[in-house]
């Protein structure tokens, strides 16, 4: 049997990381702790938009590639 462990600094964990604290701030009660899981959930959210804007320029480096390779062979 093999297990899959996703790496704790991926952009999937922390997908899932927001996700799941925002699920938490939704059902919290007590205001201090609704603070709290605010501020982590920020701290994520900071950390996964900077993931997000290395994801996207990869992205665009690899589609400007891919632009350029194609008007080379024709």
């Amino acid at each position: 049997m093999t297990v899959k462990v996703t790496p704790p600094n991926s952009i999937k964990m922390f997908r899932y990381r927001v996700h799941f604290l925002a699920k938490d701030l939704w059902r919290e009660k007590n205001p201090v702790c609704r603070m709290n899981l605010a501020l982590q959930l920020a701290d994520v959210a900071t950390t996964l938009a900077r993931l997000e804007v290395e994801e996207a320029q990869k992205f665009q480096q690899e589609s400007a590639k891919d632009l350029v390779s194609d008007s080379t062979e024709t």
